[in-house]
């Protein structure tokens, strides 16, 4: 008899992992009788990716004052994991990196040439913002760009909701000054 118990028991393990579901009825250590268990909890696992698939993007921005700004992004192989727990519900997001390369042209010469990349923004004070930081925009501030170039570039830390912002004004010598933006949003 007791390897008849151990067959089913082991049959019963068999049928929960193959299926991913538990009988609702087992026999007590002794084996005489059965018990009820609490009904299963199912559970859903959304996944996201952001950007979806692979990205490659390429702008040229013509200013008035002969200045000529490039920017290339495209995903690269850094990725940060992030989950959610909703009830009855788990969301997976997964950022991808990216990586840009910022051109910037005065009367058709190229003065200042630089892949952005968070290595260069990054303070060690700050290592906890920039452990899970991925480079979210780079774009020209054209509004403001009536003398040199005004670029923005955002970074997002999808673990703590956060941003660092900065700008890069670029002169026609290809001097530039780095600035930190002060709050969550772009002007």
């Amino acid at each position: 008899m007791g390897n008849v118990k151990k067959l089913l028991l082991f049959l019963a393990v068999l049928f929960a992992i193959l299926f991913g579901s538990v009988s609702e009825i087992r026999l007590d250590k002794s084996g005489n009788s059965a018990k009820k268990l609490s009904p299963l909890q199912y559970i859903s696992i959304d996944e996201t990716e952001i950007p979806e698939g692979l990205a490659e993007i390429e702008i040229d921005t013509l200013l008035t004052n002969n200045f000529r700004v490039n920017i290339h992004n495209w995903t690269n192989t850094d990725r940060i994991y992030h989950l959610v727990s909703k009830p009855g519900t788990i969301v997976k997001s997964k950022y991808k990196g990216i990586t840009s390369n910022l051109k910037i042209y005065y009367k058709k010469q190229l003065i200042f040439d630089q892949y952005l990349d968070k290595v260069i923004f990054e303070e060690p004070e700050e290592s906890s913002f920039w452990e899970h930081a991925i480079l979210q925009t780079v774009a020209v501030d054209e509004l403001r760009s009536i003398k040199e170039p005004l670029i923005h570039i955002r970074f997002y830390n999808p673990v703590q909701n956060a941003f660092k912002a900065y700008q890069i004004t670029v002169d026609c010598r290809g001097a530039y000054d780095l600035e930190f933006i002060d709050g969550i949003y772009l002007s």
